[in-house]
């Protein structure tokens, strides 16, 4: 008994002995995490980030304190994980970016947190980052405190931000990738001590398209600076933005330039109409040297037929820009030069006329033309100029026109095969916009004959049956009721297949029979419409009957693009993209 007694204590005490050791191992241990801190609270790793060995590892685990955060409140930067956080880290890691004792990977680190943290404590780092733009070396983090600082909104952001802009070389690889977020930025701060900058960048000449790297750089600076300019309604940029729309070799720009416009508004009216008077001797010359600039052979001179061009070259972009912005005041000018301009310049300004609000005289002015014009002229780029004529006044929105375009078509002379496109395209207008007891007047248009390709009899209308009788059933069920017409907007299947000619159709009697009542009711519709063509029809209707403007209106549209845009889907962007011009136009008009 003893003897085993003696075996069994040695054991004992061995084993008592590690449980002592173990626990003086624990004890150790715990008073190693107490001398550091809680691994788990932030400021333990805040405090590291003085030490340049528990630098790194620190920034590291803050970074991952924010996502783990961001992830638990859905992405809100106000929630109630986020928020205590970033109150804790965002002030230390902005200081520790600012003293630049961080390898690059750790200074891009702390850069892309401190743009996804979008705190305005963080704006210094963000600030120094674009200050310190090395060319084709950090562009990434460049790209990152481009996309912190424009939705903060960092006024002081600015002058950096715009320094970093006209270093940027969009020619350049590594700079093309990230010109986009640098150009979001700098229209989210808009800031208007650019003015003056961006205005000497749009006027930089470009006497040679060849060099495409210098084409890529300048477009990139000119096409921003115009978006800027139009955001701050800068009244010193029409000039130059005309110019724009003046020089052929700045066609990459011009629609740029011409929202910009529209978005300026009424300043921008006055010297445009001096210019389609040919009151303005500058641009008139600009407008003149420009296109014999452009029009210049490998051999360097100009062919004949062109240099007649030159002196009337200032008509057609002042008549675009005035039919552009839509405002009334335009209207007695644009019928004034009608009648001093050439052939083209009719058409041209008679086509833009029509995107004014309507008035009597405006609209026997552009008749007047379209009647006078032969059915095989042209207008640049190569279009029919009745065809544009047409369709231009589709928008008008009037089924009053509709026995004068079917009495042109068919009184209408010359080979058959310039008659059937100027008549098919009659057809298409006049099934548009015309009402229930016009029918009879159009099925003359649509049942009459011409002799096709090979020289055999045919109908116009062979071709169009289907949106005919879509359209002719249409007005037999609905007439003139307006509700009638709005429940087909309604209707998903109108949008559809071969029933989407119903949405179409039934978008113009709208616009035919609602007057200005109708522009709420379509807003309205607007998110049930899934027809893009449907959409835009829907979109002039309502621009058509804002002759005044309306910011409210504007504003509900500007709304959809925004919802849109944020989905970053592609079809979905595009089906709104023709709702931006309608919406600077309105707000134009309200100046």
């Amino acid at each position: 008994m003893f003897r085993t007694a003696r075996r069994i204590y040695p054991t004992l005490r061995s084993l008592l002995l590690g449980a002592v050791v173990a626990s003086g191992v624990t004890v150790a241990t715990s008073a190693v995490v107490g001398c550091g801190g809680d691994e788990n609270d932030p400021l333990t790793h805040v405090k590291k980030l003085s030490d340049p060995g528990t630098r790194v590892p620190a920034v590291s685990r803050l970074v991952q304190f924010f996502e783990d955060a961001m992830t638990k409140d859905n992405k809100d930067r106000n929630g109630p994980n986020v928020k205590p956080l970033l109150d804790k880290i965002v002030e230390p890691m902005s200081q520790i970016c600012a003293t630049g004792d961080l390898d690059e990977k750790t200074q891009s680190k702390v850069v892309k947190f401190l743009s996804d943290a979008r705190d305005a404590r963080g704006a210094p780092c963000l600030i120094k980052t674009l200050k310190d733009y090395k060319p084709d070396t950090t562009e990434e983090d460049v790209r990152a405190a481009a996309r912190g600082v424009g939705p903060m909104k960092a006024k002081d952001a600015a002058g950096p931000l715009f320094e970093a802009f006209s270093k940027l070389r969009h020619s350049k690889p590594k700079a093309s990738l990230i010109t986009r977020d640098v150009h979001d930025a700098l229209l989210e701060l808009a800031e208007p001590s650019w003015e003056g900058d961006c205005i000497k960048k749009i006027e930089v000449p470009i006497a040679d398209r060849k060099d495409i790297n210098v084409l890529k750089d300048q477009f990139y600076w000119q096409i921003t600076c115009a978006e800027i300019l139009g955001q701050l309604k800068s009244a010193k940029a029409v000039q130059p933005l005309v110019k724009i729309v003046l020089s052929p070799t700045k066609a990459d720009a011009q629609a740029t330039a011409i929202y910009a416009l529209i978005k300026i508004g009424k300043p921008s009216i006055d010297p445009t109409v001096k210019l389609l008077q040919g009151a303005d001797a500058d641009l008139v010359k600009y407008a003149k040297e420009e296109f014999l600039l452009s029009q210049k052979g490998e051999d360097g001179k100009v062919p004949e037929a062109a240099a007649k061009q030159a002196d009337t070259a200032y008509v057609a972009p002042a008549a675009l820009i005035l039919g552009s912005i839509g405002r009334e005041e335009a209207v007695q000018p644009m019928i004034d030069a009608i009648g001093k301009a050439d052939d083209t310049g009719k058409v041209v300004i008679a086509r833009e006329l029509l995107k004014l609000p309507t008035s009597e005289p405006a609209l026997k002015a552009v008749q007047g033309v379209y009647e006078k014009t032969s059915i095989t002229m042209t207008i640049p780029p190569g279009v029919g100029a009745r065809d544009q004529l047409l369709e231009t006044m589709g928008y008008l929105f009037d089924s009053s026109l509709v026995p004068w375009m079917v009495k042109n078509a068919l009184d209408a002379k010359g080979e058959d095969a310039d008659l059937e496109p100027m008549r098919a395209a009659t057809l298409l207008t006049a099934m548009k916009l015309m009402k229930a007891d016009q029918i009879p007047e159009v099925d003359k248009l649509f049942n009459s004959k011409i002799n096709g390709p090979d020289g055999k009899p045919s109908t116009l209308g062979k071709g169009y049956e289907k949106e005919y009788k879509t359209a002719t059933d249409l007005l037999k069920e609905c007439g003139d009721k307006l509700d009638c017409y709005y429940g087909k907007l309604a209707d998903p299947n109108s949008h559809v297949g071969d029933k989407q000619f119903i949405g179409m159709k039934s978008a113009y009697m709208v616009g035919v029979l609602g007057g200005d009542a109708a522009r709420p009711k379509l807003v309205e519709l607007l998110p049930k419409i899934t027809n893009a063509a449907t959409k835009f029809i829907s979109v002039q209707v309502i621009d058509r009957r804002s002759a005044k403007g309306d910011a409210t209106i504007a504003g509900q549209l500007q709304k959809m693009v925004d919802e849109a845009e944020a989905t970053k889907d592609s079809n979905k962007i595009a089906a709104v993209n023709p709702f931006k011009t309608v919406i600077y136009r309105l707000n134009a008009r309200g100046q």
